[in-house]
């Protein structure tokens, strides 16, 4: 585990180093820092500062440019999402190894999309990807993402109060991350408790109004500096931004979505999962926004109701992941082994996509083509 970490950790440190330091690695990152910059002159508006301010606490502490601290945020934050998903599946695969654990952490973390090349040999772009390496704030999110639902799906199961205050804490964390989740989260939250908890709703009634008038209030200050700042409007365009982007965009759905589509479909009994039944939820919500909505003016092309649909299909990933490991043996073989050789050529694709990616490409435009 220590060494897989390390791995982790220095491979993101390199990634990010290049992203800040050279032209050719491409990425938000200098764009954020640009924006960590203008803060800093009284310039600008932080709305989601967690990534921004990390980089700085880190700098402070450990006397170094800011530069570095925002590298060191980066690798710290993508570590601690390998960590979590590791934890995640020892927590739930309690009769498996350590190496099963770990096997599940690396597949997580390494997982790209579907490709097929005679109809679109571009890895990313149109699809979107469960595993993400240009965008640093994503990055920031992920873990509290990930923490949100762990935590508050099992302190529902167990009326355990202190699980739900720290599933609380984390989600409100995420905002000020990403509000890529939150506004993904608790629409599907609501939909959870719905169809798990109508029978004894009075626990999830009220903390569902507690996280949501919290998250509310803080999504209203988030909006205010953001939409009402020149930086665009919300619009309604429906599959406007996905479709410049995309042939067929059911496609894209179909090949983002493979091995948690195919898993679902052959084998739905998996829905009688909490993880799986709210990693579909959020989803579908995630697709939604992003066929629907889109950010008016110069941000337009880059899609940012498209988070929400990434964050989702990443966690869907890991608790699909999990879910298949931990009924392996008992699946059919005319259901196991596709599955099994699904999951393989996407994590193949991914380990090609990031390899590419650590070497300077693109991550938008990678194709499969060598």
């Amino acid at each position: 585990m220590i060494v897989s970490v390390i791995i982790v950790f220095l491979s993101i440190f390199f990634l990010v180093y290049q992203q800040i330091f050279t032209d050719t690695y491409k990425s938000d990152t200098q764009e954020h820092l640009v924006f960590m910059y203008s803060f800093l002159g009284n310039h600008g508006v932080l709305t989601y500062p967690l990534w921004h301010f990390s980089g700085l606490y880190l700098s402070h502490i450990f006397s170094i440019p800011y530069q570095y601290g925002a590298i060191l945020a980066s690798s710290l934050y993508v570590t601690l999402w390998f960590i979590l998903t590791f934890l995640y599946a020892q927590s739930q695969l309690k009769q498996h190894t350590t190496y099963t654990h770990l096997l599940i952490a690396w597949i997580t973390f390494l997982i790209g999309p579907l490709c097929i090349p005679w109809y679109n040999h571009i890895i990313f772009i149109g699809q979107g990807s469960p595993s993400v390496w240009h965008n640093v704030t994503l990055w920031a999110v992920k873990p509290f993402a990930l923490l949100s639902v762990w935590l508050i799906v099992e302190g529902l199961r167990g009326e355990n109060g202190r699980l739900l205050v720290w599933g609380a804490v984390a989600t409100i964390v995420s905002i000020f991350a990403k509000p890529s989740f939150i506004i993904m989260f608790l629409p599907a939250l609501a939909l959870y408790g719905l169809a798990r908890y109508l029978h004894r709703q009075r626990l999830f009634l009220m903390f569902f109004a507690l996280i949501s008038t919290l998250s509310v209030a803080i999504l209203l200050y988030q909006y205010t500096h953001t939409f009402t700042q020149g930086e665009g409007k919300i619009i309604i365009d429906f599959l406007g931004v996905w479709s410049a982007s995309s042939r067929n965009v059911a496609i894209s759905i179909g090949l983002a979505l493979a091995f948690p589509l195919a898993f679902t479909l052959l084998e739905l009994e998996i829905l009688e999962d909490d993880y799986l039944l709210i990693g579909w939820i959020m989803t579908f919500i995630g697709v939604f926004y992003y066929a629907t909505f889109a950010q008016s003016g110069r941000f337009y092309s880059h899609g940012n109701f498209g988070w929400s649909y990434l964050i989702a299909m990443s966690l869907l990933y890991l608790f699909s992941i999990v879910k298949f490991f931990g009924i392996y043996s008992t699946l059919h073989p005319l259901k196991r082994y596709p599955l099994a050789l699904m999951l393989g050529i996407q994590t193949t694709i991914g380990i090609y996509y990031f390899t590419h990616v650590l070497m300077g490409q693109n991550p938008l435009y990678i194709s499969i083509f060598l």
